[in-house]
Parts: structure tokens; sequence; C-alpha cells
């Protein structure tokens, strides 16, 4: 069984200790707009210091500078840090040179470090920040490609019907053109409806809930969601990222208590 990802914030840094070695390997760092980017340094640390692999988010729109930037790689570099989320961060808050994932990939500033497998966000769902998203996502597979390993990692979707069809069309777009490329797809852990649908909503996965009113289940009248029956019907990827959004020790649990079906 190929180990899971996680997601954390830098406030949970004392809770990396909880996360259960035996199904988890990656665990992200998420940034927070208008967070100090050396709270991703100091989490990335901490995650190395339990004997996981840190891959911090790198929000290009949310660095004030190319020096502020340049810092911020250094230090991760320096911390022995391999692998980046390379993210574009909200429009509506660019803070300095850099408008787009793109335009920060294209500037060569990654090229001064020796990261090893650099990520770039997928959206099954839509990029409510980049109404040309399948075309970006293919410009910045076209700057890294045979420059480093590259993995896509998605946004959370509630429909596996959806993800399946974004798998398929996303990999018809680079199929021949460009090399070592993982798909990972995002998850929602086990949480309160209630929870998951507030998060639906901030992170623009909407059309999940949507389709499957559509097929007859209306998600508001059930108490509680668990990842295994969209994880058994996902085909054709390469691993599977979890949001916590129960909590590190549920999502935890949910492994131990699946581990049969997800080692299949």
């Amino acid at each position: 069984m190929k180990k899971f990802s996680i997601e954390i914030l830098p406030k949970q840094k004392d809770k990396i200790s909880q996360i259960n070695k035996d199904y988890f390997n990656d665990v992200y760092v998420t940034h927070i707009p208008g967070s100090p980017a050396a709270d991703l340094v100091e989490t990335s640390i901490a995650v190395l210091e339990n004997n996981l692999n840190p891959v911090p988010h790198i929000p290009a729109r949310s660095m004030e500078s190319e020096n502020e930037l340049d810092d911020l790689l250094g230090n991760l570099n320096h911390a022995n840090v391999k692998n980046l989320l390379l993210i574009g961060g909200s429009a509506k808050n660019v803070t300095g040179p850099y408008e787009s994932t793109s335009q920060l990939i294209n500037s060569s500033i990654l090229e001064k470090y020796e990261f090893e497998n650099i990520r770039i966000a997928g959206h099954p769902e839509g990029n409510p920040d980049d109404k040309n998203s399948k075309e970006s996502l293919v410009e910045k597979l076209e700057l890294l490609n045979n420059k480093y390993k590259i993995s896509i990692v998605t946004q959370f979707s509630l429909s596996s019907t959806i993800t399946n069809n974004w798998i398929n069309e996303t990999r018809s777009l680079f199929k021949n053109k460009i090399n070592n490329v993982e798909i990972i797809i995002g998850l929602a852990g086990p949480s309160k409806i209630t929870t998951l649908l507030k998060y639906a909503k901030v992170c623009g996965v909407n059309a999940s809930a949507s389709f499957l009113k559509k097929q007859g289940l209306d998600i508001t009248k059930l108490i509680k969601h668990s990842p295994e029956k969209i994880l058994n019907e996902l085909k054709n990827y390469d691993g599977i990222h979890f949001f916590p959004f129960g909590g590190i020790n549920e999502l935890n649990l949910w492994a131990i208590n699946n581990r049969k079906e997800i080692s299949e």
C-alpha cells in the first residue's frame, strides 16, 4: 500500500507527532495569507524532526518580493526540504511580482536550489481564480518538464465521477508530451457533514454537492462524511492526499479501521 499524504496548518505543529506513520508520509504545510514565511520553514523542520516528509505550500501571489521568495526557498533548501507545492493563491491578493505560478516557475528562481519534486495544484471542479485552468496546467507542466519530478495535487472533490473524468482529461493533455508526472487526488477526511460543507463552500467545490443531489443523494441529510466510497471508485491515479477536516486523530482512526480495503 502506498502511503497517503496529509495537510496541516502551521498552528498544528504540536500535533505532527500524532500523524500515524504507518499510513502517512508526506505532510503538506499550508500557507495562511498574511502569515510570515518563517511559519512554513519552522513547521517543515518540525515535520522532518518527526521523520516525515514536508511539502510546504509556496503561494506565488503572496510573495511580496523576489527577495522574500528567495529567502524562503533558501531556508527550506538549507533545512533539506526536497518537495514543494506551488500554488497561485487568491487572485484578489497579488502582493508582489508574481501574478501566477507559471510566472514564478519561469523566473528560474527554483533552479538556484536542490529541490527534487515540484508539485502543482489541480482542480477537478475548476479553479475560481483561473478561468483557463486547463491551459494554465499544461503551461506549468511544460515549464517544469525534464527539470523535476512533477506531481499534480488536486483540491478535494465529493464526486468520483467528476474526479475520474478530470483524471482522464488531464492525462490526455500531457500524454506523450510531458515526462514523469504523477496525479495525486485530494480527498476530504472523515468529518461532520456540516464541517465538510463549510470547507466545500470556501474551497469552491460546490459542484460535488450539486452532482450528488442529482444522483438522488442529499448529503445535508447525512450526519458524517467518510471517504472510503469515493476512494474505492477512483481510477487511474497515483496517490491520495487527505484534508483532515475532522482532525488528525479521526483520520488516523479511519485509516486503521479501513486498512484492509485501502490496501487492496
